[in-house]
């Protein structure tokens, strides 16, 4: 075999190895935050320079374009409150009271970080298009079929799914204390 060869083979597995390697290690999504608060997990890095590398790498390849912390924070659920991985076949309810920010939003993904196909065309739930009770409080079911009343989102029928929560100018007393703020519960209901 000639040396040219050799050196063609040794750099084309060099790169395959690396590219592997860099595609695994940033396809675990951003379900990996730093800061916990119940089914939620996020980083105050999302967006900023100061983070590392590897986070950047997976906020690149998540499609996320994140913002800085001060203008939005974005957190991410792939369990339910008891810590069972998030199932389309089951139905959830996602409840809270008005979250401290200017705009939020929570959208529905398949495992691979893409909405959620279905037919409703229904990914997303925002604080403008959630009715709040008597309490303050505000209810979406989670479901492959559509409840007989009130908000829903299809929960990815046959496969996992993961849910992002957007919070668009969140208040300064939120920033300060992710981990302990009050954020929407996620309860399992039924299968």
């Amino acid at each position: 075999m000639k040396s040219w060869h050799r050196y063609t083979i040794t750099l084309v597995g060099g790169l395959a190895v690396g590219l592997g390697a860099a595609w695994a290690l940033t396809g675990g999504g951003l379900g990996d935050g730093a800061i916990r608060n119940g089914a939620w997990t996020t980083s105050l890095g999302y967006g900023t320079k100061a983070t590392d590398p590897l986070t950047r790498a997976m906020v690149a390849r998540s499609g996320l374009l994140a913002l800085p912390a001060k203008e939005t924070l974005y957190w991410m659920a792939t369990t339910d409150e008891a810590g069972a991985p998030l199932d389309g076949d089951c139905r959830y309810s996602l409840s809270g009271t008005a979250l401290d920010a200017r705009w939020w939003s929570v959208t529905v993904y398949d495992e691979q970080g893409y909405l959620v196909d279905n037919a409703a065309r229904n990914w997303s739930v925002n604080g403008a298009n959630v009715a709040l009770d008597a309490n303050g409080e505000w209810r979406v079911t989670i479901s492959p079929a559509k409840p007989a009343a009130g908000a829903w989102l299809p929960g990815g029928k046959g496969g996992p799914f993961q849910l992002t929560l957007r919070m668009y100018n969140p208040g300064k007393a939120f920033r300060a204390a992710p981990a302990r703020a009050a954020l929407p519960r996620l309860v399992k209901e039924g299968c």
